[in-house]
Parts: structure tokens; C-alpha cells; sequence
């Protein structure tokens, strides 16, 4: 097969860029590291930036027989202990339904095989993606470790990056995935029989970690995601290790009682990933940025699943105008850095408003108490779980009023 595309790596991002662009006719192979169905590190949760995508390509049925977890709201707590939950907006869930969480290792490989089945995208495993092929500035194709372990070069018009957070093509680029500041160190470990609350997922922005959080997200009737995001600049002041502050956290009074039967299924594994924040160049001469690769987690949350799949919509779009135009420059794809953050940049002006309260924990615990005894803002806070950009209204002056009255 002759490819338009080359997608290098068949997470969320790179699976949903291929299908868009096999649905409009294009020619992509997959490179992927490693073999399906394989684990990947993540909080599973999947919201509707997610779910309305794997709806539009077409793959709903499938998703229904996924093992999976209802939820159907969002409880966060600021340091001192103030907790706040959120449910879903009630019109969004009859339109919609609920959240889900799915595991990584069920989710990627649900995607993957829906590449395998489409006649348009081969996708090949354990080839490991090493650098871009050049001609000048512009990107031609990618060098990678096929099967056997033997160096390859394979060319295609345009080169998507959704390689992760360490992205071997954006760094060779010059466009590191990881931001100081806004990188940060996650650990994820599977627990059966953790007790408490199971219709949704549990945030604890805490003492010592925030503006990073312990998180507790329910996978099925009774294995839990359990786990810590901090900064890398707040760990290396503490020079402490995240398994034992997760361990840690698990045995302090505020959770040991919800752990105390709870039995760890499996080893703990970590991962690093940077979070949304001022506008950073996604595309050049032949190649575009999705996923980790173009730091597209969500600020507060961390979500990742559903932006990084929203990116690969975008990008795929852009492609596909690329190849009506036959023009693969950096002037040419830069559309898809303009389509997305036309999208994004309400999104960011929403979320500074969160960043500043999870950096100073004193304003952050009064806004939680305060704001968790307010009827209106909770109905806020449940309308922009799909839409980011209401965050923006936190700062209004009605918003500040209710806040105080």
C-alpha cells in the first residue's frame, strides 16, 4: 500500500486521526511500539469530548459491550476538606447519557481494532518510531524499529505525530511535549474493594500536592483507577517518590477506612504528560501534533482521552483540506493550528480562572465551601462538564456576588 499518511502511535489520538482520514478516502499506516491489546497509564475516564466521537465514527455498538463503569458526576475537594460535587447537567445527560469509565487497555484496543478492520489503514505493531525523514525543513516520512527490530524508513505526504508525551517527532522538531511548569508526573494502580461513593469520579486537590490530586475513579462494579498527578518542580522540592506519597495518602485518616479491604491488583505504573496552557505551535512542513504529543490535557482536570481525540478530528480535517489543496507546506497545515485553537482558546481564558484558585489554596477552600452551598453555581460548575469555555462566567460579577451572598 502507498500511504497519504503516516500516524506514528494508536492511542485515542492517533487511531481517531486515522479512521477520520481512511472515512474520507485517505491511505494511512500506523506505527505502534507495542502490541495490542496493551495497558496504558491514564485515569480511564472518558466524557463526552470522547463518547460523541467514537459515536460520530460510527463505533457506539461496540462501545455498549465494553466493560465499563456509569458515572454521573464530579466531587472535588480543596486542601482543607471543603468537597463539592457536581452532576452531570441533567439536559445533557438525556441528550447524551452518562460518562463512562473504560480501562486504557480495553478503550485502545476497541479503537485499534476498528483501524484493523477498515480497508484503508494498516496498522503495524511493535514498530518503534525514532525520528522524522527530511528533506530540508519539510517532513517526509519517519525512521523507525519495525518488528524485527531493524532499522526502517517509510514515506508518506504528511506525518502525524501522536507519539506521547515524549514524542521522538516533536522533539526532533524542536517542539517538546514537555512544558516546564505545567509537566507533570501521574502514578495509576488498580484497587478491588475500595469502598465509598461508585457513580463518580473523586478529585482531592490535597495539602502537599495540589495543585496536583489524588484521584478515585470507579472502572467496573469493583476494581478503581486509583491515583496522584504532581508537578515535577513540587516533587523535586519535596524529594519525595509518588509511590510512597501515594501510599501515603492511602493510609491517612482522611481514606484508610475506604482502603481498608482493599486489595492492590497489579503494580503501580507512572507516566508524565504536560497540561493545556498558552497557545504552542502544533504543525510545520508535513507534520502536525496530536494527543500528548501537542500537550492537549486539560488544565484542573487532566482530562486527556477526549481532547486528545477531538485534536485528531481537528487535524484529520486539516489534512484532508491539505490534500484538496495539494499543498503540504507549514503555510498549508498551519489550518489545523488555527481550526483548534479557535476551539481551545476559550477553553484556556476559562480555565485560568481555575489554575489561579488551585495555586492559592487559601482562596481555592473558601470558593469550594462557599460555592458548594450555592444551588446556581453548582448548576454552573454541572453545565461546564460540557462546556469548558463557561468557566469563564466564575469570574463574572454576578458569579463573585453569589460567591459573597
Amino acid at each position: 500500500m502507498n500511504y497519504d499518511v503516516i500516524v506514528c502511535g494508536a492511542g485515542p489520538a492517533g487511531t481517531t486521526t486515522a479512521l477520520f482520514l481512511a472515512n474520507a478516502g485517505k491511505k494511512v499506516l500506523i506505527l505502534e511500539k507495542e502490541k495490542f491489546p496493551r495497558d496504558k497509564v491514564c485515569a480511564d475516564n472518558k466524557t463526552w469530548k470522547c463518547l460523541d466521537i467514537v459515536k460520530e465514527l460510527g463505533l457506539w455498538k461496540e462501545f455498549t459491550k465494553l466493560p465499563k463503569k456509569e458515572i454521573n458526576g464530579v466531587l472535588v475537594a480543596s486542601p482543607s476538606g471543603h468537597e463539592m460535587y457536581t452532576p452531570l447537567w441533567e439536559q445533557d445527560v438525556k441528550e447524551k447519557g452518562p460518562w463512562y469509565n473504560v480501562r486504557r487497555e480495553v478503550f485502545d484496543n476497541f479503537l485499534a481494532e476498528a483501524c484493523k478492520k477498515n480497508k484503508n489503514i494498516e496498522l503495524r505493531e511493535r514498530c518503534t518510531v525514532t525520528g522524522p525523514a527530511l528533506e530540508g525543513k519539510q517532513v517526509t516520512g519517519v525512521w523507525f524499529k519495525n518488528e524485527r527490530g531493524l532499522e526502517e524508513v517509510t514515506y508518506a505526504s504528511i506525518v502525524v505525530a501522536a507519539d506521547g508525551s515524549q514524542s521522538p517527532i516533536a522533539n526532533a522538531i524542536g517542539i517538546s511535549p514537555q512544558v516546564r511548569g505545567r509537566h507533570a508526573l501521574n502514578i495509576r494502580a488498580y484497587y478491588e474493594g475500595v469502598t465509598g461513593a461508585s457513580d463518580r469520579c473523586e478529585l482531592y486537590y490535597l495539602k502537599g500536592i495540589c495543585p496536583g490530586y489524588f484521584w478515585i475513579f470507579p472502572v467496573d462494579n469493583h476494581k478503581c483507577n486509583i491515583g496522584l498527578a504532581m508537578r515535577f518542580e513540587d516533587i523535586e522540592k519535596q524529594g519525595t517518590k509518588l509511590e510512597e506519597k501515594l501510599n501515603e495518602v492511602i493510609q491517612s485518616e482522611k481514606f484508610r477506612d475506604r482502603f481498608k479491604n482493599a486489595k492492590r491488583a497489579g503494580e503501580p505504573k507512572q507516566w508524565g504528560l504536560s497540561v493545556l496552557g498558552k497557545r504552542r505551535k502544533c504543525s510545520g512542513a508535513g507534520f502536525v501534533l496530536v494527543g500528548d504529543a501537542g500537550t492537549f490535557a486539560m488544565t484542573f482536570s487532566g482530562e486527556g482521552v477526549g481532547p486528545s481525540m477531538r485534536s485528531g478530528k481537528i487535524a484529520a480535517q486539516a489534512i484532508v483540506n491539505a490534500f484538496d489543496r495539494n499543498n503540504f507546506s507549514a503555510e498549508s497545515l498551519n489550518e489545523y493550528d488555527e481550526m483548534l485553537w479557535k476551539v481551545l482558546e476559550p477553553e484556556v481564558k476559562g480555565f485560568r480562572w481555575l489554575e489561579f484558585l488551585i495555586l492559592n489554596e487559601t482562596v481555592f477552600d473558601w470558593v469550594v465551601q462557599r460555592a458548594s452551598k450555592k444551588k446556581e453555581l453548582i448548576e454552573l460548575s454541572s453545565r461546564m462538564q460540557n462546556d469548558y469555555s463557561l468557566a469563564q462566567n466564575l469570574v463574572s460579577p454576578r458569579t463573585i456576588l453569589k460567591l459573597f451572598f
